[in-house]
């Protein structure tokens, strides 16, 4: 490490944590959200033995490796021009907080004749985390150049792990989303609210009806990486983890997804070319209906209760799906895929709706507690879906 470009904080803390502190030599731990698949003795064993000193030198070298190719690569694609290490005046790591896999470091980076540039350095320590990394670094770079013309995925620019005498720490670096907050359900003497996290730590508290454009967008999002084709799909995602990241400037909402954990079919149709064909429709009724169950689902304030979203919800998150197949129906060559799925969904009664709705809900790997509340406003959930098509 050199010892004159690099400097370290905890994010949301002024003073600089330096070697040999007493944070430094705190072990690198985080609450479990109940997202992680590692067992108690392997989040015990990681956080016994990596502290946030060696996760923060473990940064630097992955940082500055190979005369800090990959922080270059980012940085010209930011600063839109070549950048010379001997530009490089400064580097702040600032730990910005413990998530089910990763512990994510916001990288500032101080270019001499540039504008500050700042990125994010996603880490992970456990044996999940670390096979979880790499596995995404390569699904997100694919779906940006899948995806090109409207992109919501971070940038990537290279993505490596660091042997150490306590472990294997893996990095990727990203691209950082400036402005843009993590968002959850919450509530307050009883009454249902959506909070916006500010990077200073103070909240914005905003109505369920107020959020609705974000939802919306969620849909519309989650529906365009949808591969009509294929039938790949973004999955798993979950409010819950702060897979999505919302800004609002001048009345306008802008969401971005930050993570992509996988990206493969769910359905079980034949795999041959005619087959495909014939199960398209099919195979988008499954996955709007899924994706509906789900844009409700979250936990007070990301880790607490699971609670569902009021049924309002449902009417802003179909009009993303509806929207997103407009935009989908000019390149695919299907026709107008939004009238012919809404004739497809028409021809369903209600009873037959719930019934494919229960066969989803048969093949959830949710907890009992996400899977009870779903039971517990299942029937009504249908039948505003259901009342919601019959309109159009």
């Amino acid at each position: 490490m050199e010892p004159d470009l690099f400097c370290f904080f905890l994010s949301g803390e002024k003073k600089e944590v330096l070697p040999g502190s007493e944070l430094w030599e705190l072990p690198l731990s985080g609450k479990n959200t109940g997202f992680s698949s590692d067992t108690p003795s392997e989040r015990k064993l990681q956080d016994a033995v990596i502290t946030i000193g060696d996760y923060f030198l473990a940064s630097c070298r992955f940082l500055s490796e190979n005369n800090f190719s990959i922080l270059k690569a980012g940085l010209e694609v930011v600063c839109k021009r070549s950048v010379l290490t001997g530009q490089i005046d400064r580097i702040v790591v600032f730990l910005e907080k413990h998530g089910a896999f990763y512990h994510p470091l916001k990288i500032q980076v101080v270019v001499h004749g540039f504008p500050e540039c700042c990125f994010v350095l996603n880490g992970a320590v456990s044996k999940s985390g670390l096979s979880l990394l790499e596995n995404e670094y390569k699904i997100i770079s694919r779906l940006n150049k899948t995806h090109y013309v409207q992109r919501h995925l971070p940038m990537v620019f290279g993505v490596d792990v660091i042997t150490t005498d306590k472990g294997r720490i893996g990095f990727f670096l990203g691209e950082w989303f400036d402005g843009y907050k993590e968002f959850h359900a919450t509530q307050d003497h009883g009454i249902r609210q959506v909070v916006i996290w500010e990077s200073d730590g103070k909240c914005h508290y905003i109505s369920e009806v107020a959020a609705f454009p974000i939802y919306q967008e969620i849909s519309r999002i989650l529906t365009c990486y949808y591969d009509i084709e294929t039938f790949d799909q973004i999955f798993p995602w979950h409010h819950a983890a702060g897979d999505f990241i919302v800004r609002q400037e001048a009345g306008k909402v802008h969401v971005r997804l930050i993570s992509v954990r996988g990206y493969s079919p769910l359905t079980e149709f034949g795999a041959d070319e005619k087959d495909k064909q014939e199960h398209i429709l099919p195979s988008l009724l499954l996955f709007f209906l899924n994706l509906l169950l789900r844009m409700r689902l979250d936990r007070l304030n990301g880790t607490g209760q699971t609670v569902m979203l009021g049924k309002n919800m449902i009417k802003p998150v179909v009009e993303g799906f509806l929207h997103a197949l407009d935009e989908k129906s000019a390149v695919c060559g299907f026709g107008n895929l939004r009238l012919i799925f809404i004739a497809f969904f028409q021809q369903f009664s209600l009873e037959q709706v719930m019934g494919i709705m229960e066969n989803i809900l048969e093949s959830y790997q949710s907890n009992s507690e996400e899977i009870a509340l779903i039971k517990e406003n299942f029937e009504s959930h249908c039948r505003t879906l259901h009342v919601i098509f019959s309109g159009f």
